[in-house]
């Protein structure tokens, strides 16, 4: 699916990190210096956040939002729609969204949603919010994305206990003059490569019928990660998206200022940059410090290097935003951000 959505902006974006930090280096012990070694060769992350106990993905969302309510100087009433992604909701109903629409002191006019998305949620967010836009049914939307993926991982699982970190983040769009474009698309014949068995009414039907996978301890799994065949997702699948996505629009990729591209691991990145044929400068990877926080990446991205003097996001007038993963699903944006405001991603 390929369309345009005008009289929208993103007016601004705000990230949050949980307190907690998890060092790889202190997993030696338990995973041995030469695991260690070359998962952080392949993976490029160092360390990353993980959600305090008493933490969850709202919690987080209720941050990151206060933040940029507070730093925009935003009267919450002016919000009258609300969509908040996450795969590790705090409850299967009420929705997320609606507890915060009170919390957040939202009026009761405000529409919202909750919508189940992994790695790809940011890009299924922003077209909700377009939409909600575009209809007339709302003149400013806030949208939330938030995670605890630690929750879902442990050491039993090392390829995912030492990538997959926490985070939110808070995105304002609202009627302008700008315009998004995007291209979407879902395979469903492919769900099995990436799944949260995560308290899913289908989970005990799957160990009734011994299709439960298990862990390398014996352990039924919480989710299943089909490393390899996520890599070629991500590499055919979403750099033909970003190219279609071009064309679709009449950029030529040398034209692009910035690629904000969700962060799998290092490894992906360089791949996806390579087939891209773009620059580190122009498609970075900041994630060392963070994991790959599924929806929360690209925010990430873009908070982390518009605060850098290296960036000067006031040029940041031709931009891709681009991610894959749950479902399968992907989907790449084309928009504007120059005049997009950015803060720096905060723990409290």
């Amino acid at each position: 699916m390929k369309v345009k959505i005008n009289k929208i902006i993103i007016d601004a974006i705000s990230t949050y990190l949980p307190v907690k930090i998890r060092e790889m280096s202190n997993y030696t012990d338990v995973f041995g210096e030469d695991v260690i070694a070359s998962t952080l060769k392949g993976t490029g992350i160092d360390r990353l956040h993980v959600a305090g106990d008493n933490e969850t993905s709202l919690d987080m969302c209720y941050i990151a939002a206060k933040n940029l309510f507070e730093k925009e100087n935003i009267d919450p009433g002016e919000i009258d729609g609300l969509v908040m992604i996450s795969q590790s909701f705090d409850f299967l109903g009420p929705a997320s969204s609606i507890i915060l629409q009170e919390k957040l002191n939202l009026s009761k006019e405000t529409v919202c949603f909750d919508i189940i998305y992994g790695c790809s949620g940011y890009i299924y967010g922003l077209y909700q919010a377009s939409l909600l836009i575009s209809s007339g049914s709302c003149k400013k939307v806030l949208l939330l994305n938030g995670e605890t993926n630690t929750r879902l991982m442990d050491e039993s699982e090392k390829e995912l206990f030492m990538v997959f970190g926490d985070a939110a983040s808070a995105t304002l769009l609202s009627v302008g003059n700008d315009s998004l474009s995007f291209h979407i698309m879902s395979d469903g014949s492919r769900h099995n490569s990436v799944i949260n068995y995560f308290k899913g009414f289908r989970t005990d039907i799957l160990i009734k019928e011994g299709q439960m996978p298990r862990k390398i301890n014996g352990e039924y799994k919480i989710v299943q990660n089909d490393g390899t065949a996520v890599f070629d997702f991500i590499i055919n699948d979403g750099s033909k998206s970003i190219f279609d996505l071009l064309d679709f629009i009449n950029w030529n990729i040398e034209d692009v200022d910035f690629f904000g591209l969700h962060q799998a691991t290092q490894v992906t990145l360089n791949f996806l940059r390579r087939r891209l044929k773009v620059s580190e400068l122009r498609a970075p990877f900041v994630s060392g410090d963070y994991g790959n926080t599924s929806s929360v990446t690209i925010p990430l991205v873009l908070t982390n290097c518009a605060c850098e003097k290296s960036y000067q996001t006031e040029k940041w007038s031709k931009v891709i935003l681009s991610a894959y993963g749950l479902g399968l699903s992907w989907g790449s944006i084309a928009c504007d951000l120059s005049k997009t405001r950015f803060y720096h991603p905060t723990n409290n």
